[in-house]
């Protein structure tokens, strides 16, 4: 197989390419792997790693290229593309704005994923109609968020079919484990079908080890008398797997239903209250923030972890590569990326069932046809199939639809550049619904974002 990745130079491609090769050498036999960034010595470094992991020495044969984006787009079969939109000090601005207008902040499900869209949407757009010419028959996997929108966008308005793919594909097997067993670790024997809205979609059915969940499974364990497990965590990070915990089992007892992957701001749509404790725990931190000290800050970290990893590539010897990713982020192996059974379905190894965001072509049930979704499918070389029988449990249906048609009206004022469309998005977005402080909002938005292009302000007077 021919992969390319854009934004070749990402730090977290290391580890998922060890693991790709560690599991199946065999996709990258007689292939090429090229490796595309405008930092051209990011891309370089990366390549050169991969290069020197023990795991490629099980490879035959694979080309590893640095091109340019035109030659890099020819003739492959996946383009991998992770490019980063986020950046402070814009990214706590906003955030501390959304907290002060009694919004969600993130980088997906939110207003503030939507704002972040409009920095590389465009960019997206280009690179998928360049692909068009270059590559038709590409698989394009977008990581950067948020995800469902770009996928939407570049498969309703391109030619080529794309997945969004997310971390939060592994989130269920910590999540459950946790939950249900009290054990702090990832289980592969998890297998479920889950439909809904990147960072909130719903665990429709599924079994463990051949136990069925909701019939056997959770009843067993989610009793009157479950308590949450102790966890070896401090501060933020201890509070936020509590209240993910906490949330997960009122869900169950409540609704008899479970969120897939636990990503918080998607869970802070049926949870506001927790998610606006974890928000006032930050205040104190907003309360000395210094945009220009975070900003210059950001980039120094940004610099120094790239300057560190440069230094690796150069003496790759020194590298102990038998060191787990926790010890090792640079170097380490991620066995459980969701591009690993995605590679080895398209490669033709094995049909891999997955979940991940596509724009609803018949996939659930009583949701429009063509609107941003993440859900159940089965992926095997160039076809993608829908599990069957998906659908939005009750009394989420109009909350996810909302969420949806939020992030296709997104979707669609990217692909068009409209901000008339752009202003529906936020008339669509549930959370403060036709307020009257909206526009107030939005307008400091873009006074944060001020590298987006300004014709997307109109939007604010358009506007319900």
């Amino acid at each position: 197989m021919k992969i390319a990745f854009i934004g070749g130079g990402s730090l977290r491609l290391l580890p998922i390419l060890r693991g790709v090769m560690s599991d199946s050498p065999e996709i990258f036999n007689h292939g090429e792997l090229r490796f595309i960034d405008l930092k051209q010595d990011r891309a370089e470094a990366v390549a050169a790693m991969v290069k020197a992991t023990p795991e490629f020495s099980r490879v035959v044969n694979c080309k590893i290229s640095c091109p340019s984006t035109e030659e890099g787009l020819k003739d492959i079969d996946i383009l991998y593309l992770t490019m980063a939109a986020r950046r402070q000090p814009t990214e706590t601005m906003s955030r501390i704005l959304a907290h002060e207008y009694g919004y969600i902040s993130s980088d997906q499900l939110t207003v503030n994923g939507a704002f972040l869209s409009l920095r590389i949407g465009n960019a997206i757009l280009n690179i998928a109609r360049k692909l068009e010419k270059l590559s038709p028959k590409a698989l394009m996997l977008i990581f950067p968020n948020p995800v469902a929108v770009y996928s939407c966008m570049v498969n309703r308005f391109t030619k080529i079919k794309a997945l969004g793919i997310c971390g939060g594909f592994n989130n269920h097997r910590w999540d459950l484990t946790r939950l249900c067993f009290g054990r702090e670790e990832s289980d592969p024997n998890w297998n479920v079908v889950a439909a809904g809205v990147n960072h909130l979609s719903f665990i429709i059915r599924g079994d463990y080890k051949g136990e069925d969940l909701y019939s056997s499974l959770l009843p067993r364990t989610l009793t009157d008398s479950w308590k949450i497990m102790d966890i070896q965590r401090t501060g933020l990070s201890k509070q936020i797997l509590e209240s993910v915990l906490t949330d997960l089992y009122r869900l169950y007892r409540k609704y008899n239903t479970l969120v897939f992957s636990t990503e918080y701001d998607g869970m802070a749509h049926i949870s506001i209250k927790n998610y606006q404790i974890l928000e006032e725990n930050s205040l104190e931190f907003w309360k000395t923030f210094d945009p220009e000290k975070t900003g210059r800050e950001f980039k120094e970290r940004e610099n120094n972890r790239f300057s560190e990893f440069f230094e690796l590539s150069r003496n790759p010897e020194s590298v102990d590569w038998s060191l787990p990713i926790s010890n090792n982020p640079y170097c380490g192996i991620n066995y459980n990326d969701i591009s690993i059974p995605i590679f080895k379905a398209v490669a033709g190894i094995k049909k891999m069932r997955i979940v991940a965001s596509h724009p609803n072509y018949g996939a659930i049930s009583g949701l429009p046809e063509g609107f941003a979704a993440e859900y159940t499918m089965d992926i095997f070389k160039q076809t993608i199939t829908p599990a069957e029988n998906q659908y939005i449990p009750s009394p989420f249906q109009g909350l996810i639809s909302s969420l949806s048609e939020f992030q296709t009206l997104n979707a669609e004022a990217l692909a068009t550049g409209d901000p008339a469309k752009f202003a529906a998005a936020f008339d669509a977005y549930p959370v403060n619904r036709f307020s009257a402080k909206r526009k107030d909002f939005l307008k400091k938005m873009f006074d944060i974002y001020t590298d987006i292009d300004p014709v997307w302000k109109k939007s604010v007077e358009m506007i319900y």
